[in-house]
């Protein structure tokens, strides 16, 4: 070998040597990374379990390694003149400095037969000694007659030094990178696998140490590549110098040296080299995948049982409450007020006068206090909230839940692995489908149970109230002798016994309510953690996909089944809306002939029929559970759990103070009826927009034009005395940015001569105030479109949010959530057609409650137009039965209230005045009708005796049960 190609043979070793060693420390950094952040996360070891910190724990790690080996690898991502271009790259440079050829005289060798020639070449090679020898007699000749002999001169060759080179020093080279190559990604895997086996210690058994050794690459494996590439130059060299000097001589082929042949040569090394990169890189991906799921599933595991944990901590607290502020106070007083009336003690005293003082004192302590309170606290479903919020919750996680992961078969990573040799399992799909429903559907029984035993504890701490009394009240009766005063002392003490012993009972029995929840959840939650173990350990690849192939045929044959009901409605609903334009307008002639010829003898009907449709009403609400008619009670949501739609308001909304914070103008006003859900919107506002500011709240309950009330409003909310609206600028103009929710914007006016003052001085307040405060006001619907067009109110304001119309299946959403709460089973009543027709008939149970359910929710929200309250009034008054486990939902039928449709001009004109205002006074509603008080009080009180009208803290208002058709009348006559 030349001495310069051996100095660059060497500079190539060198630079292999440097390049491994770069791969290598590549690999080792990035393990490094890796382990640091896993111990830096690592929660801090204690002697309880701490599901909280896990949960947190693995989702950072999740977070972290999410990207990392994240997409499929494919085989074209793996060439090599990519991965390698700076090798390639040092090759061609070191190969610039070799000459294409060089000239060399042939070695005596190449001129004698020698051992290792092969049998060809010693019959070709004594031509080569022949011809070589008579192309020599010359130079014989003549050598014999010169004094100074000439030494003999063998043929020349031409040696090809760069492809040689190639062919040595990087074709001949091609073997041991690849061997190489995978050593190094064996050991990676290798390496990643004792990694993830560190992240999956469990806090309880953490070792925070990891030693260098562990982390893999250890100084043997450096150390043995090294000798391997050593041994491999050495190797090359030695076969690079022999062909040096057979290279243009019949003994070495010339074709291995051609261009064509070492670029096919190199072809074939990148395409096995392609192969089992790819393959490796199917190992890592697969690890990381698996890593991935484990990981989303031990967060699952620890958020689960934290969930559980805390619920049953929850409900112990609960409990610890009710024995604390109920249970023992109640037995307390029952033990005292039994001492009372003891023979051994104050015999003297009268029995009479003691029966009295306890009655008194019973009635204030007990029944209208520890009694009353009590029995609200069992009716708030406590341990039911937290058992949705707990399904709620899950479900949301769930959601989350990647949609598939890479498995093998094996679950093994120490080899490549072919394509083929890869699955996808979806952890979403197998708990969505699988699990998921089966938590619900045990959830639901035990609320169910949890529901029924509520029920039977609110009956019996109601019966320790009646005990008493009754006791007290016979006692009382049986007095006006001696004998007849030990005999009421005999019944006192009796009596009290039995109801600290039916107290007694409320104690056990709720005692085994707690027991009972905490035992089944804790009995779920261990089956759930147990199948997520199983998903964890993914041996049997084909039985999860089996079991998700069949959730999902399940799913897609319920959806199938169910667009072909939707195609056929639709075009049944097509049919329905020409024929029902054709019967309404006989039915308008009908009744514009009613009026015409029948008003005299029904101007009288609405007394009875309001008072005939609200007992009704009103015995279907009392004959439903207490919890039950809790769970629908018209009122502001505080759990959001319940809240259901209304995204796009809630986008608007998001909208508006992104505009402001970037320094625009951008004041809120939403629109809506009266218990449309405006309250709650803002309830879920504030607690799910990322505010910078705790926003402040005023509540306007009593209409009033007067600017001091508002003035007085601002006081008590700024804590700060303001007497006019130029203080309440000043104010809100200096110092921090707030932001202020004014609610009922339509208790600001009033319909009267200057009952607008107070609404046009906080306008005022509003746009002088808007750069540092951000407002949120809402008005009532009728309001504000009287309003707009006499002040054209929406112009003071940038983002105006009508609450759009909830569709069907929201308002049924919104209804269901509230249920599941309860544990019942929901089975919604067919009609007599229905039984008889064709088409229903042949659907299946499932099939035929799905259609029930859609029909009862379109007509329910069809007369409810999205008036949430109204939807759940309206859901109360269709429920038909209630037993222990299931409600029954009649059909829901439009309630006929045309007889207000006969009510006088006057009657009219009150009613408008209470829905457009929100509720007013007496002396208002005179006011803004131009009325006497005298008129307006006969009126009102006519109205409230019919039950039109109800009374809430002094004000009037529209009773919600009609409001719908009160609303419907006031609109077909142009006065909304």
């Amino acid at each position: 070998m030349e001495e310069n190609q051996e100095q660059l043979a060497g500079q190539w070793h060198s630079f292999l040597q440097e390049y491994f060693q770069q791969l290598i420390q590549q690999k080792k950094s990035f393990l490094k990374a890796h382990i640091e952040f896993v111990k830096d996360q690592k929660p801090v070891q204690t002697d309880e379990v701490n599901f909280k910190a896990d949960d947190e724990y693995k989702q950072a790690v999740f977070e972290f390694i999410k990207n990392t080996f994240a997409d499929r690898p494919k085989i074209e991502e793996v060439d090599f003149d990519e991965l390698h271009a700076n090798l390639i790259t040092e090759f061609q440079n070191l190969l610039s400095s070799v000459p294409d050829i060089i000239v060399k005289e042939q070695k005596p060798d190449r001129f004698s037969i020698q051992k290792e020639d092969s049998f060809g070449l010693k019959l070709r090679k004594p031509f080569k000694i022949f011809f070589f020898g008579v192309s020599k007699i010359p130079f014989h000749f003549i050598n014999l007659f010169r004094k100074n002999r000439k030494p003999l001169k063998y043929w020349k060759h031409q040696i090809k030094s760069k492809a040689l080179f190639e062919r040595h020093f990087f074709n001949g080279f091609q073997d041991t990178f690849n061997e190489l190559n995978q050593n190094i990604l064996k050991e990676f895997t290798a390496s990643l696998v004792r990694l993830r086996d560190f992240e999956d210690l469990p806090t309880d058994k953490n070792h925070t140490s990891f030693e260098e050794s562990e982390l893999g690459y250890s100084e043997v494996f450096v150390k043995t590549i090294k000798t391997k590439i050593n041994d491999e130059y050495l190797r090359l060299c030695k076969a690079y110098e022999v062909e040096y000097h057979l290279v243009g001589t019949i003994e070495f082929k010339e074709k291995l040296l051609k261009s064509k042949r070492l670029v096919k040569d190199y072809q074939q090394f990148k395409k096995q080299f392609a192969k089992k990169q790819h393959q490796w890189q199917n190992t890592i991906h697969a690890l990381f995948e698996d890593w991935r799921s484990e990981l989303e599933l031990s967060a699952l595991q620890s958020f689960l049982q934290k969930s559980v944990d805390d619920l049953n901590k929850n409900v112990g607290e609960w409990n610890d409450k009710l024995q604390h502020n109920f249970i023992s106070p109640i037995k307390s007083f029952l033990a005292e007020a039994q001492a009372t009336f003891d023979n051994d003690k104050n015999q003297e005293e009268d029995i009479s006068k003691k029966i009295t003082q306890v009655k008194y004192i019973t009635n204030k302590q007990l029944d209208k206090g520890l009694i009353q309170k009590m029995q609200e606290s069992l009716s708030k479903n406590t341990i039911l909230n937290q058992m949705d919020r707990l399904e709620h919750l899950i479900g949301e996680r769930i959601e989350k839940l990647g949609n598939a992961y890479v498995v093998t078969k094996s679950n093994q990573f120490d080899n490549p692995l072919e394509d083929q040799e890869l699955s996808s399992i979806s952890n979403y799909e197998l708990l969505s489908f699988e699990l998921k429903p089966k938590l619900n559907d045990e959830l639901e029984t035990l609320k169910s149970t949890i529901f029924q035993k509520m029920g039977n504890l609110l009956i019996k701490v109601g019966d320790i109230d009646e005990i008493v009394n009754y006791v007290l009240s016979s006692a009382s009766n049986s007095l006006g002798s001696e004998a007849n005063e030990n005999q009421a002392r005999t019944i006192i003490v009796d009596g009290f016994e039995r109801a600290e012993n039916t107290a007694e009972e409320v104690d056990m029995q709720m005692q085994e309510v707690i027991e009972n929840a905490q035992s089944e959840l804790k009995k779920m939650n261990d089956e759930l953690i147990q199948e997520l173990q199983k998903l964890k350990e993914n041996e049997n690849v084909s039985a999860l996909k089996i079991r998700i192939s069949k959730a999902k045929a399940i799913h897609k044959s319920e959806a199938l089944t169910q667009q072909v009901l939707d195609f056929l409605k639709h075009y049944f609903q097509i049919v329905k809306k020409f024929m029902l334009v054709y019967y309404q307008k006989a039915w308008e002639l009908k009744e514009e002939l009613s009026k015409r010829f029948l008003s005299a003898t029904i101007e009288n009907e609405p007394n009875r029929a309001v008072s005939d449709f609200l007992n009704e009403s009103n015995q279907v609400i009392e004959g439903l559970p207490v919890i039950y008619k809790r769970l629908y009670a018209i009122e502001p949501l505080t759990d959001m759990v319940l809240f259901e739609g209304r995204e796009k308001e809630i986008e608007k909304l998001s909208k508006a103070y992104t505009a402001w914070t970037d320094g625009k103008y951008a004041s809120v006003l939403i629109t809506a009826e009266k218990w449309s859900g405006m309250t709650s919107l803002i309830n879920y506002a504030v607690k799910n927009i990322k505010f910078n500011n705790v926003p402040l709240r005023i509540e306007l309950k009593f209409n009033d034009p007067n600017p001091k009330v508002l003035f007085e409003s601002f006081s008590k909310l700024l804590e700060t005395e303001l007497g006019d609206k130029e203080s309440v600028i000043d104010y809100l103009n200096t110092g921090k940015k707030r932001i202020i929710i004014v609610e009922n914007l339509q208790k600001l006016f009033l319909r009267e001569m200057h009952g607008q003052r107070s609404l046009v001085e906080f306008v005022d307040i509003m746009t002088a105030t808007q750069r540092n405060v951000f407002w949120i006001g809402s008005m009532s619907v009728y309001t504000f479109e009287y309003l707009e067009r006499s002040l054209k109110m929406s112009a003071f304001f940038s983002y105006h949010i009508p609450l759009e119309p909830l569709s069907n299946d929201e308002i049924s959403k919104l209804i269901i959530k509230r249920n599941r709460i309860s544990g019942f089973k929901i089975k919604f009543e067919a009609l007599d057609k229905d039984v008889h027709d064709k088409k229903f008939k042949k659907l299946n149970d499932k099939e035929r409650q799905q259609f029930l359910k859609e029909r009862f929710f379109k007509d329910l929200n069809n007369f409810a137009k999205s008036n949430i309250s109204m939807a759940l009034m309206f859901w109360l008054l269709s429920t038909k039965k209630v037993d222990d486990q299931s409600i029954i939902i009649k059909n829901f039928k439009k309630p006929d209230l045309s007889f207000l449709s006969s009510l006088k001009s006057d009657r009219v004109f009150v009613l408008q005045a209470l829905i457009m205002h929100d509720g007013l006074k007496l002396e208002q509603v005179a006011t803004v009708l131009s009325f006497s008080v005298t008129k307006s009080k006969f009126l009102l009180i006519e109205l409230l005796e019919d039950g039109v009208l109800i009374v809430k803290e002094s004000q009037y208002l529209v009773n919600p049960i009609i409001y719908r058709n009160t609303v419907q009348l006031l609109k077909s006559r142009n006065l909304l």
